[in-house]
């Protein structure tokens, strides 16, 4: 893990501030916004930024960023790009970004190239929601190489066991899938007793993915695990939404930031 993720981390841990991470997908709708749109984020509050890289089937993604990775999809986006995209952002702003894909588009570039266009892009890790972390071993290690992370999925089908195992291999920190695309598939109340039976085997920071789309369920969401990761909401507003995109993402960004720090 480098030094930027790491301060971030730390930094939430030494503040007890829930962590915010948000999720857009690159070029949705074309390069140079998706650059705007990060900036926004980093600049409104969010502490991490998940770029979901566009793919022909993303089966864990519900209808929002399905729909907005077919549109980028259109713009046949290189690595090349990809590469620039994170280097222009460096330019000003130190957010941590991780590249979110499946695993198709890592064995299609190969683990080795893939780790380096990471590294040339600025990245800080990968999230590779269709990988069994069972089967991570090799992209984990090729990515620790590098010290870039791969933070692992957890569900509410995961057993406690299989969870000891994961958290023991984690590199930075867990996401807490609660949901199937769709709405949550867990109750609030279970919700809640799983974070405390996961409290108890790892010191690892979990973000909870669970369909946040307000700043009322960013700051449960809080209350209960340590940070939210709002994917489709955020991707939503991009949607065709205009002029005035831009200051929209802003004002939602700046809503949920407020809900989560709330619930300290």
């Amino acid at each position: 893990m480098n030094a930027r993720l790491t301060r971030v981390l730390e930094q939430a841990k030494a503040t007890e501030r829930p962590i915010f991470m948000a999720a857009l997908v690159a070029a949705d709708p074309f390069l140079d916004a998706t650059l705007d749109y990060m900036t926004v984020l980093a600049d409104e509050g969010a502490d991490l930024i998940e770029l979901i890289l566009p793919f022909s089937d993303p089966t864990y993604h519900g209808a929002v960023i399905q729909r907005a990775s077919a549109r980028a999809l259109g713009e046949e986006v290189t690595w090349d790009e990809i590469v620039e995209l994170g280097q222009r952002f460096r330019q000003t702003h130190q957010t941590p970004v991780i590249l979110s894909t499946y695993y198709n588009r890592v064995l299609s570039r190969g683990v080795q190239p893939f780790v380096a266009t990471l590294g040339a892009a600025d990245f800080d890790g990968a999230m590779v929601t269709d990988l069994p972390f069972d089967e991570s071993a090799e992209l984990r290690a090729a990515l620790n190489a590098e010290d870039l992370v791969l933070p692992p999925f957890v569900a509410p089908t995961t057993s406690r066991e299989r969870f000891r195992r994961i958290a023991q291999a984690c590199d930075s920190f867990l996401i807490w899938t609660g949901h199937m695309g769709q709405d949550p598939t867990i109750s609030a109340q279970d919700f809640e007793q799983r974070m405390r039976d996961i409290k108890t085997e790892s010191a690892r920071p979990i973000l909870g993915s669970m369909k946040v789309a307000d700043a009322e369920r960013a700051r449960m969401v809080s209350r209960h695990c340590d940070g939210v990761l709002v994917g489709s909401a955020m991707v939503w507003l991009i949607e065709g939404r205009g002029a005035q995109t831009r200051e929209t993402l802003a004002s939602f960004v700046r809503d949920l930031r407020a809900g989560m720090d709330a619930a300290e």
